[in-house]
């Protein structure tokens, strides 16, 4: 075989293997854009309340969990505002204790597969803060936390300049499991946060950048939870000084200068799958 024909030969094949990366390449775009999708849910906070169509308040509780121990059902703690959905946790000074906001789409909107994406900065933050935006079971697979599966889009701690996208549920004999990124941001400037829900795969994102994908391997496969219905929650919990005697995962406060924290909300979208 001649060396003009050896070149040839290369020549083709290495056209050959341009061509099928650019056709998977191709492919993965196309399935990730959002020609991919229609949009079914969309908030932009428009007017001087948040929308009961699509939002309740969560119920207060006391002795409830760290995230919801202190939520109160307030307007002025899920205040909707110029176009944004500012989400609080004020200090009470009678008290000496938090009060937070909590709104969810529970029973009003959930979504299986699709994509969400929920744009939001960080107006104030201090101490004992924790912010999030996250999704849980409309219709669990699995009864009970954390077998129905929990998926935290975005959780902030403190004053930290990254954040927590994580999600739980339970292994084979009923324990609590988790997987987690911790992806840096501008904690002053609006990030956007989100995830592609697919059947067994979930992907995560921060400002379009995959983060982490999440599959039912190992442990996780053998009580996966996620293929059903989710709904939105958007809160802003507080620690309180140590009254309570709970471990709040953010630590205790220990200044209320700060207070009200506060995280500003632009939007929420949802899309699903095209047909």
């Amino acid at each position: 075989m001649n060396t003009n024909s050896v070149l040839e030969r290369l020549g083709m094949l290495l056209l050959l293997c341009v061509a099928l990366q650019s056709c998977s390449v191709s492919k993965s775009i196309k399935k990730n854009s959002i020609e991919a999708y229609h949009l079914v849910f969309e908030d932009r906070f428009e007017g001087t309340a948040y929308n009961t169509k699509f939002w309740t308040s969560l119920p207060q509780r006391e002795n409830g969990s760290p995230w919801n121990r202190y939520v109160v059902d307030d307007a002025e703690l899920a205040e909707v505002k110029d176009g944004k959905l500012h989400i609080r946790a004020r200090w009470n000074e009678q008290t000496n204790l938090p009060e937070t906001g909590a709104i969810q789409t529970k029973d009003k909107f959930s979504f299986k597969y699709g994509k969400i994406e929920v744009r939001a900065k960080f107006n104030s933050a201090a101490q004992g803060g924790w912010p999030a935006i996250w999704l849980m079971p409309q219709n669990d697979v699995y009864a009970g936390w954390p077998n129905g599966g929990e998926i935290d889009i975005m959780e902030r701690l403190n004053t930290d300049n990254f954040v927590h996208q994580v999600v739980h549920q339970s292994d084979g004999n009923a324990k609590h499991i988790s997987k987690g990124k911790t992806p840096e941001i501008i904690p002053a400037e609006y990030n956007t946060y989100g995830i592609v829900k697919l059947p067994n795969r979930i992907e995560f994102y921060v400002n379009n950048n995959l983060t982490m994908v999440h599959e039912p391997t190992g442990d996780f496969e053998k009580r996966w939870p996620f293929e059903t219905d989710y709904y939105i929650i958007l809160n802003h919990a507080s620690a309180d000084k140590g009254q309570s005697g709970i471990n709040f995962w953010p630590g205790l406060v220990t200044s209320t200068e700060n207070f009200p924290l506060e995280m500003a909300i632009d939007y929420v979208k949802v899309w699903e799958f095209k047909e």
